[in-house]
């Protein structure tokens, strides 16, 4: 039975409770200091094409990592040219496009209220790529933290009107559990309350799948659990090149490819989490995956290579 505490919805880890804004992703947009252009960047995979569309920089903290003693947390990270207590990591959301499929994997924050200001940018980036929110006509959750779900309502609506919501079974029936909420934090409650607000906005387009499921051509969803229950990976295979986004099974790309035993503050589960970035990174490295990260540093792609007794991310991009 899943155990849950504050740690496991990393609310130890944060100076201030979890605030859920009521607002729309636009209104999280206009809290921007200045009007900045979208960043994308676009690349074939095989018969899709793949949009990594950065939502915002997440001021993660060294106190949210956690296992490993601090001086090989230190170190790793000096190793890597990081110095001082916060690591930024990106939120990325993606958009598959096929000549007839319009797919968004994730949601980005939207107007969630979490880890402070500079999110909800997702709504421009589709806007420049020319895909209006009619447009979609699915989207993978690989689970339903904030970060990933907060952009796919907009007061209170589906944003995404026409698109069906996918996610794994087991995610769905973990944040739609309400024995998980009573015993779950007082603090962490609105995480369970957003979740079920954005699948109640998609009523009966939402979709809870099987593990190993095709929910598209060529896209797969994977259990991956660990960061919580349901977590899913989406394998795409585009005939001759294959890709896999992880997800949250990575946060830091310094550090838990230097030390992927490292425990995040936000997995549900630490110990599988890591157990899971392990086999990921043990079959990206063996069969020379391409891989898309949530939190890799943008542009969001890269490979995962062997190096001594751990890994290292290697930076990808396409002319």
């Amino acid at each position: 039975m899943t155990h849950l505490s504050r740690r496991s919805f990393g609310l130890a880890a944060l100076s201030a409770p979890v605030l859920i804004s009521s607002g729309t992703a636009a209104s999280a947009q206009n809290t921007q200091p200045a009007a900045r252009a979208p960043a994308m960047f676009d690349a074939p995979v095989g018969r899709y094409r793949i949009t990594a569309v950065f939502d915002g920089m997440a001021p993660l903290g060294k106190n949210f990592f956690f296992g490993p003693d601090q001086s090989q947390i230190d170190g790793a990270l000096a190793a890597a040219g990081i110095s001082g207590d916060v690591l930024p990591a990106p939120v990325n959301a993606f958009l598959l496009q096929s000549d007839d499929r319009t797919i968004l994997i994730d949601g980005g924050m939207g107007a969630v209220d979490i880890l402070g200001p500079g999110f909800g940018r997702l709504a421009d980036g589709l806007a420049a790529a020319g895909v209006m929110a009619d447009d979609v006509d699915m989207i993978i959750v690989t689970h339903a933290h904030p970060d990933h779900i907060g952009g796919l309502v907009d007061e209170g609506g589906a944003a995404f009107p026409k698109a069906e919501l996918v996610m794994t079974d087991v995610e769905f029936g973990f944040w739609g559990d309400e024995a998980m909420l009573t015993q779950a934090p007082e603090d962490a409650r609105p995480l369970f309350a957003l979740a079920q607000s954005v699948f109640g906005a998609y009523g009966d387009r939402v979709r809870a799948v099987a593990p190993e499921t095709e929910v598209a051509p060529g896209v797969m969803l994977e259990l991956a659990p660990g960061h919580t229950p349901g977590h899913a990976v989406v394998h795409i295979d585009g005939g001759d090149q294959q890709l896999l986004m992880i997800a949250d099974a990575l946060h830091s790309t310094d550090l838990q490819t230097a030390l992927p035993e490292t425990g995040f503050g936000f997995d549900v589960d630490p110990e599988q989490a890591a157990q899971t970035r392990m086999r990921i990174f043990d079959r990206a490295a063996a069969d020379g995956l391409l891989i898309a990260g949530s939190h890799v540093h943008f542009s969001g792609f890269g490979r995962i290579v062997r190096s001594d007794n751990a890994y290292r991310f290697v930076p990808t991009s396409w002319l």
